[in-house]
């Protein structure tokens, strides 16, 4: 994905941090954090499988070996002892499972600034920003960002304090909290939590997610996003309607219904019985209207691969959305880069090295020349 910039900032008193990779394999339901429970396949599975890093911070001894889903950072602490903390990257097929810990109120945040630029004026928009949100008075913290196309989650136990905190991020390597400038506390008064917090994710912010867009999808506005909604939980904005909440329950049942609900509303999908997900005529119709509906399909459908083309033809961007058995077949991809030259950037390297490829995303869109 297009890198988001980073830049200079002020916190010259910030921990002294270096960043290694790590360990072997997945951590699930440990601390306070797991991965998403098992069962019917979540309604927005493809999108948080796709579109959504989370990753668990703790406190260890040592480092160990590095891979892609764990990494290792060293801070120097205030009292110049060094300390290791690990991040486990989790796999999610939905909201990130939080035990106990999810009714736990959001008491607080600090909007985190990464200038572009060494001393930049602070009134400037040139910066990357991201969310510390402050969770029971201080139990624990919370990182949320919007990294391109990416929400990134970053959960920390206990006894990491919030300035190292600021070093982590879900995917990718680390940043250097001594270029981070932090705004001011914002006590939260609501009684939003954890929980209601990722219902909210889980729906409106799903539902709305836009490709990044420099003036209006990128991380300021997601800032903006999180900090409206939780200081103005109630805001219409910040609910998500279903358009099937008033159709009788026979209806539902219909396979005609579901077709007619489609064609009308192709993202309507996402609210219809599974039985319909799961149906090849009725997702087919969803995707010929609008490939975005294809995060909606059951996973078999994302793996069909007429189904798939169907979608990326209709809306090149629903490529992240195709399974990852066939999410790389070349005519698919050559498709979507037709459509939208802007998803070169979920294919792999081979691809973005076929001459074929690299020419019909740069004529559908110039700026694809980066990938």
């Amino acid at each position: 994905r297009a890198a988001a910039r980073a830049g200079a900032g002020r916190r010259a008193d910030a921990p002294a941090m270096f960043a290694c990779g790590a360990g072997r394999g997945l951590m699930c339901n440990s601390g306070a954090a797991g991965v998403a429970r098992k069962g019917l396949q979540h309604r927005n599975e493809a999108w948080w499988s796709c579109q959504v890093a989370c990753a668990q911070a703790e406190s260890v001894l040592e480092p160990c070996e590095g891979s892609e889903t764990e990494r290792f950072y060293k801070f120097v602490d205030e009292h110049g002892k060094p300390r290791w903390i690990k991040t486990t990257r989790m796999l999610l097929t939905g909201p990130p499972d939080l035990g106990d810990h999810a009714g736990l109120p959001i008491t607080g945040f600090v909007e985190v600034r990464q200038p572009y630029w060494h001393a930049q004026p602070h009134h400037w928009i040139t910066y990357h920003a991201f969310l510390l949100l402050e969770v029971a008075d201080g139990l624990f913290h919370l990182l949320v960002e919007r990294k391109t196309d990416q929400l990134e989650l970053v959960i920390g136990s206990a006894d990491i304090p919030p300035a190292f905190m600021k070093a982590f991020r879900a995917y990718g390597p680390g940043r250097n909290p001594s270029r981070c400038v932090d705004e001011p506390f914002q006590a939260v008064t609501t009684g939003i939590n954890i929980q209601q917090l990722l219902g909210w994710i889980d729906g409106p912010v799903e539902e709305r997610w836009e490709p990044y867009d420099l003036l209006k999808a990128n991380c300021q506005s997601f800032v903006a996003d999180v900090r409206n909604y939780l200081l103005n939980p109630g805001a219409p904005q910040h609910y998500a309607e279903n358009p099937l909440k008033k159709v009788p329950v026979e209806a539902l049942q219909d396979r005609s219904f579901a077709m007619s609900t489609v064609q009308r509303n192709p993202r309507a999908l996402k609210y219809l019985p599974e039985k319909w997900r799961r149906d090849w005529e009725v997702v087919l119709a969803a995707v010929a209207v609008d490939g975005n509906a294809l995060r909606y399909a059951s996973e078999e459908l994302r793996a069909d691969r007429h189904v798939a083309i169907m979608a990326v033809k209709q809306y090149g961007y629903a490529l992240p959305y195709v399974h990852p058995f066939i999410r790389q077949d070349r005519e698919l991809v050559l498709t979507a880069v037709k459509q939208n030259g802007y998803v070169l950037c979920y294919c792999a390297d081979y691809h973005r090295e076929d001459r074929e490829v690299v020419v019909a995303a740069v004529r559908q869109d110039g700026d694809a020349i980066r990938y």
